[in-house]
């Protein structure tokens, strides 16, 4: 999913920096940007969480 118009809102969050390597080294696997994979993650969990 690529930033489009609809994306004005931004939602902020503190990592480690032990954190954040690992979360773009999980993303650049995917071939996703840090904020796809985050984006991508965050939606199956609500997902899992309505089931």
């Amino acid at each position: 999913m690529r930033l489009s118009a609809a994306m004005i809102e931004n939602i902020r969050l503190r990592v480690s920096p032990e954190e954040k390597h690992a979360l773009r080294a999980a993303a650049m696997r995917r071939g996703l940007t840090l904020s796809e994979y985050i984006r991508e993650a965050a939606s199956q969990a609500c997902q899992r969480a309505a089931a």
